[in-house]
């Protein structure tokens, strides 16, 4: 079959397209005919080697979380799920198991999802890592009704998502993003909108009630400036500095850090799924790409400025 895979760590030289060997199910796992994979940050973390104490150094490796397509074959002990049903869902690449972006995945099947009727595969492929991520991230912080909530990288492919979400919840919503986006994220919901290239919003007059950082890279001392009393920041990309404060914080601090990471639940997926239905949520897709063309899709991905998602189709 034919995949995006490495064979050593490394930056977008060390990709190719080409052929591996057929997956086939282990015990309670499906073989997924993949139709469609979208580009996550967590996917070319694991190929530059950022978190290889839990990807380890077995390789060829095969990239993608996200995954939406047609189950093709059940293993031994498989229940509820068939050869032909549409699925979606997220395969954990970070804990060694194998990337969507192959024509086939072996993966277990408390990782799928079935695909909504009339949903396109290319929606669904966008949906999980980015979705479940900025919908985790606001529950966290409680009732969002006449809330205000800013959301920094608010184009991008969680914050997009946390903008529609934060509205839909009654909030206020501020997007921090470039101006060439300002209209986008207007258009997604945003009541206002702050260019980070000439504006700092945690110098300004203005305190929220969240601050959603979907970008990842927010200092706390700043963003508490720009928090009310009992103010949140939620964080997309936790460190170990900010994960000793966040419990320093809710023992003693006025306001709260919350690690804003993936929750796969059924009951989180079936959250999203109302979203889109009410039509109060759509992903955003800047860009279908073929397989053949990943590898500059990757390159394109990290070079930033993606509005929303980057889907590769793969059959």
């Amino acid at each position: 079959m034919k995949a995006l895979y490495i064979k050593s760590y490394g930056g977008p030289e060390v990709m190719q397209v080409g052929e591996l060997p057929e997956p086939q199910p282990r015990r309670r796992e499906v073989v997924v005919a993949v139709k469609a994979s979208s580009i996550n940050p967590c996917d070319w973390k694991v190929r530059a080697g950022e978190m290889k104490f839990m990807t380890g150094k077995t390789f060829p490796k095969t990239l993608g979380s996200d995954f939406a397509g047609v189950v093709e074959r059940v293993g031994a002990g498989v229940t509820g799920v068939s050869a032909g049903d549409r699925v979606y869902g997220v395969t954990p690449v970070m804990l060694r198991k194998p990337g969507a972006q192959a024509e086939r995945l072996a993966v277990a099947t408390n990782r799928l999802r079935r695909m909504p009727d009339g949903m396109s595969f290319d929606i669904a492929a966008a949906l999980p890592i980015a979705g479940l991520t900025a919908l985790n991230g606001l529950r966290q912080c409680g009732e969002l009704q006449g809330k205000t909530v800013l959301i920094n990288g608010a184009t991008g492919g969680v914050g997009h998502f946390a903008v529609q979400i934060a509205k839909a919840h009654g909030a206020t919503v501020t997007a921090v993003c470039s101006d060439r986006n300002a209209e986008r994220a207007r258009s997604l919901g945003a009541d206002a909108v702050i260019d980070y290239r000439k504006q700092d919003f945690t110098l300004g007059s203005i305190r929220y009630d969240v601050v959603f950082d979907a970008h990842g890279h927010l200092k706390f001392g700043a963003v508490a400036r720009a928090l009310k009393d009992h103010g949140i920041l939620v964080t997309t990309l936790p460190n170990f500095a900010l994960i000793a404060r966040s419990v320093w914080q809710k023992m003693f601090g006025s306001r709260e850090i919350k690690l804003g990471n993936l929750r796969d639940h059924p009951e989180d997926y079936a959250e999203l799924e109302r979203l889109l239905a009410e039509g109060l949520v759509k992903p955003v897709i800047d860009k279908i790409a073929p397989l053949a063309e990943a590898v500059q899709s990757y390159k394109t991905f990290e070079a930033g400025g993606t509005v929303g998602k980057l889907v590769l189709r793969i059959a």
